[in-house]
């Protein structure tokens, strides 16, 4: 129970603070000793996370579906950033999954990883619209902005690299508008979340059919799959209630260019890994 309500905190908060959820939980599971929860129980903080999303963007979620309806050009464009964005993401996702997971395993890799999103987001003070130009108005997107703001996604798949710290930076590099870039930020993360629970729902789906005898190397993948508990609800509540603060709090932080002070944080937490590890 206890667990439940840790890895829904550490999910709901760490997933959109720019300070890498999957960093934290593989350095959390090091430090604690703590076990995998199982696929099923991943799933519903990921259904958690992206309901937090859905009600805070709710309204701009809304204007994008009805205006796509309505066929308004502006929507059609917002909602084809948003599947531009997914592709190159997608795509590197998919084909470096092995590599990927393997880094799950190396906390050493994660604590450096943590260092690099910390030196990210302090350089984003100097970007074209970041802490030291607040003059600066900012652009929208178009489509080679969507396009390397994928690329920054799938390159989050990295422990350690915060999705959310890396692609929000590189859209103020890229001269995007402070608010802009959170919330786009966060509209393209619903494919790539959603994308990642549909995979593990797969994965659950086949661990509760397979045969043992007639699939025996799906025995060890499916040991901890998981299955419906009041925990596992208990987990998703919380999940969802941190992300909404989660979401709302780094909001403020971006559109008022304080976006670099996680950054502190992120050089400590990434050198005291390196120190104990």
């Amino acid at each position: 129970m206890i667990e439940s309500i840790l890895l829904g905190l550490l999910q709901g908060l760490a997933e959109f603070l720019p300070i890498s959820s999957s960093g934290h939980l593989v350095l959390g599971k090091y430090f604690l000793n703590m076990q995998d929860a199982g696929m099923f129980f991943d799933i519903m903080l990921h259904a958690g996370t992206l309901l937090s999303i859905f009600v805070v963007f709710r309204k701009k979620i809304i204007t994008i579906l009805l205006g796509c309806l309505r066929r308004d050009s502006a929507q059609l464009k917002e909602a084809g950033y948003i599947i531009l964005a997914s592709i190159p993401t997608a795509a590197i996702g998919i084909g470096f999954k092995n590599q990927l997971e393997s880094l799950f395993e190396n906390p050493r890799a994660v604590c450096f990883a943590l260092l690099f999103t910390g030196t990210l987001l302090f350089l984003s003070k100097w970007a074209k619209t970041g802490a030291n130009h607040p003059e600066e108005e900012g652009k929208g997107m178009n489509w080679w902005r969507a396009i390397l703001t994928g690329i920054t996604q799938g390159i989050a798949c990295i422990p350690g690299i915060s999705r959310s710290g890396s692609t929000i930076s590189a859209m103020l590099f890229m001269g995007t508008n402070r608010k802009y870039a959170g919330e786009f930020s966060f509209l393209m993360s619903i494919p790539a979340v959603g994308g990642a629970a549909l995979l593990d729902l797969v994965k659950w789906v086949k661990c509760q059919n397979f045969n043992p005898i007639e699939k025996p190397e799906m025995i060890a993948k499916c040991a901890e799959s998981g299955d419906f508990s009041f925990a596992l609800i208990l987990g998703m509540i919380v999940a969802f209630i941190f992300g909404v603060i989660a979401l709302k709090w780094l909001m403020n932080f971006v559109q008022k260019g304080k976006f670099h002070y996680f950054s502190y944080y992120l050089w400590a937490v990434g050198i005291l890994g390196l120190i104990f590890i």
